[in-house]
């Protein structure tokens, strides 16, 4: 997992989105992620992974969404270069996914369902020099 820390970044014409990881200690990851629209932040959200027994759980808390009350998605797929967190009783997404592709590249991708419809966002991202 240690593939994940540090900061990434995708830009686009239209947005800036950025997710910066650093290891707490043994037991503990965390993340910020935010989208910059012409510098405004239009999305924030914090993350904790957490060793338990069973792998490593995401909790996310994300601005003016859920009351900004953490949700837990439990690890379902750990590999080195796959990470698979689930949460079957929450609508979207339930399912969350990072994907290494090399050393300085990286595909976020989240599942699941909108207005009865399966939807997923893909997020590729790049990882950005200390």
């Amino acid at each position: 997992m240690a593939w994940l820390e540090g900061s990434w970044r995708n830009t686009t014409k239209s947005m800036d989105f950025h997710e910066n990881w650093k290891r707490l200690d043994d037991q503990h990851l965390s993340a910020e992620s935010y989208v910059l629209i012409k510098n405004d932040t239009v999305f924030y959200e914090r993350i904790i992974l957490t060793k338990t027994a069973k792998g490593w759980d995401y909790t996310v808390s994300v601005r003016d969404q859920n009351k900004e009350l953490p949700v837990t998605f439990a690890s379902t797929l750990l590999s080195d270069d796959l990470l698979v967190f689930e949460n079957a009783k929450h609508d979207f997404p339930n399912r969350i996914e990072y994907k290494k592709i090399t050393e300085d590249s990286l595909i976020a991708t989240i599942f699941g369902t909108q207005k009865g419809k399966p939807v997923s966002e893909v997020f590729p991202m790049k990882k950005m020099q200390p």
